[in-house]
């Protein structure tokens, strides 16, 4: 009877030994996937907070795991480390400058920087239209992107196909801003862009679109302008455009210069500079100047391809520059040279 007890008293120990190992067990697998869950889970949940976090090029799963713990998105360096390579992502992390929310989790991270979702380190430049090649290298030079005057020596033949537009360029052209190489790379890539865009138009409207940049601001005076610039060749009279004198000015005294020093087009002395013949003067020659002023975008091509018919031969823009007044005749112009211009 006694050995009966005891086997009973013995079998019930187990039993609780094995109910409290159990349960044990339980309890250290819930909390190894709360731990997980928290690891997955966001830094801050609810709230907004953007870091921006660097990764360099190079970085394994462990480097890029500790930057972001350093950055404060993730909980842990070694966690993200197990995770990835648990989840076969280790090997495909990419480098970049990221933009993490705090309220993203572990996965999401994960994936960002699987995707190569990093931002742009690009540099972005907008050329305007109507910019001659001058003033095209003023504003690459004004960027550290180019050696001042490198790009005007290049592409001064291609002015008026130098597409204006927004262009982005990798950041490292800015590291080598002191080769001359820069110039062509970027004057390469704005042919193109013309060549794309614009190419199908012809040597005189894409002169006439360059004057029209120069001249005109809105769409409907681009195309009044081109129908007067159209119906004084026709009467063989002379355009007499102080912009296209002024150009010739600039360029006359900038070829033969050895310095970067661009021309300042505004600075060209109209009043005695229309006396002086030259391939740019509409004054003292009839007909288009010998070739493009600036470099025209869509808006002057379509306008100098399609120019509207008027009764007017004669314009001028106001002095602050707002508007363009029109006249049937001579009499008129000089009238509203007076009224407007007050000479």
């Amino acid at each position: 009877m006694t050995d009966l007890f005891q086997a009973t008293e013995s079998l019930s120990r187990s039993k609780k030994t094995g109910a409290a190992i159990g349960a044990g067990f339980l309890l250290v697998v819930a909390i190894a996937v709360y731990l997980v869950q928290w690891q997955l889970s966001p830094m801050l949940r609810g709230a907004s907070a953007v870091v921006q976090c660097e990764i360099s090029l190079g970085s394994g799963a462990r480097e890029v795991g500790i930057k972001l713990e350093v950055c404060g998105v993730i909980h842990s360096g070694r966690f993200f480390e197990w995770y990835t390579r648990l989840s076969g992502q280790a090997s495909h992390l990419q480098a970049g400058t990221y933009s993490f929310s705090r309220t993203q989790s572990l996965p999401e991270i994960a994936d960002q920087l699987v995707a190569g979702g990093a931002l742009s380190t690009d540099i972005a430049i907008t050329i305007p239209e109507g910019m001659n090649v001058w003033e095209i290298d003023d504003l690459l030079a004004e960027q550290r992107l180019i050696v001042a005057g490198s790009f005007a020596r290049t592409y001064a033949d291609d002015e008026g196909m130098l597409f204006p537009d927004t262009y982005r360029f990798d950041k490292t052209l800015a590291e080598h801003a002191g080769e001359y190489a820069n110039a062509r790379v970027i004057g390469a890539v704005l042919r193109s862009a013309f060549d794309a865009k614009a190419r199908g138009y012809a040597k005189s409207q894409i002169i006439i679109a360059s004057v029209l940049e120069k001249e005109a601001k809105t769409v409907d005076d681009m195309a009044l302008v081109a129908g007067i610039i159209a119906e004084r060749q026709k009467r063989g009279m002379a355009l007499q455009i102080d912009a296209t004198v002024a150009y010739g000015w600039c360029l006359a005294r900038w070829l033969p210069m050895s310095s970067n020093r661009n021309c300042d087009v505004t600075q060209a002395p109209i009043a005695t500079e229309i006396k002086v013949d030259g391939p740019y003067n509409t004054y003292t020659r009839t007909g288009l100047p010998k070739g493009p002023i600036a470099n025209p975008g869509l808006k002057a091509l379509e306008a100098a391809a399609h120019p509207k018919a008027s009764p007017y031969l004669y314009y001028l823009s106001t002095r602050d520059g707002s508007a363009l007044i029109y006249a049937r005749t001579l009499s008129e112009h000089l009238a509203n040279r007076k009224k407007y211009l007050g000479f």
